[in-house]
């Protein structure tokens, strides 16, 4: 990569990670966090699914999976042992699957 490109691909990074601290995401955090009334587990099934589904198939995905899993994980502690797994359940499932992303499969 030349010197331009990385510094092109510098400013694109850090301009994606202070998006993602934009204050206009936290309501949609604060709901989630609402939404899953404490079971922290639940959020990181539910991450860990969609995750290991987009990854298992990244090219039939439209890319919003990963920005649903970013707010899921954003809105309270993660258990990172029971988030891998999960992950890995979400990928095993869309390896075998046929269909498009189903949660309740």
């Amino acid at each position: 990569m030349s010197t331009a490109d990385e510094t092109h691909a510098a400013l694109l990074h850090g301009e994606a990670l202070l998006a993602a601290l934009r204050t206009e995401l936290q309501p949609l955090v604060d709901q989630l966090a609402e939404q899953a009334g404490g079971r922290d587990d639940l959020r990181a099934q539910c991450a860990g699914l969609i995750a290991g589904w987009w990854f298992a198939s990244p090219a039939t995905q439209q890319g919003h999976e990963l920005i649903a899993v970013g707010l899921l994980l954003l809105a309270g502690p993660v258990d990172r042992d029971l988030l891998v797994h999960w992950v890995r359940v979400g990928f095993d499932r869309r390896t075998r699957s046929t269909r498009s992303y189903d949660p309740s499969r």
